[in-house]
């Protein structure tokens, strides 16, 4: 998009997907906050993984059967940046490799 407004890119890249899967350390706050906040407004289905609260494994399976159950074929992914949270990048990396590389 043609401009700097973060807020306007989120609503654009929930509304030009499937669904939007956040991950993070800990409840969402900020830019993850707004883009729930967006996929609600926009009755997009969303899914937020708590890497706090689940194990990589979980959240694999569990992103893994949302995309399925929701026929997500372009999904939006959402998270903190890493200068906030330094894990949250490895964390996204794999979970997103396991789930859409099953068989």
């Amino acid at each position: 998009m043609a401009t700097d407004s973060y807020p306007k890119r989120t609503e654009r890249n929930v509304i030009d997907s499937d669904g939007t899967a956040i991950l993070s350390h800990d409840k969402l706050t900020g830019g993850s906050d707004l883009t729930r906040k967006m996929a609600e407004k926009h009755n997009k289905p969303w899914l937020h993984l708590d890497m706090e609260n689940m194990s990589r494994s979980y959240a694999t399976r569990m992103l893994q059967s949302w995309i399925i159950d929701n026929g997500i074929k372009v999904l939006n992914v959402a998270g903190p940046r890493a200068s906030k949270d330094p894990k949250i990048y490895d964390a996204t990396v794999k979970i997103l490799e396991g789930a859409l590389n099953h068989k």
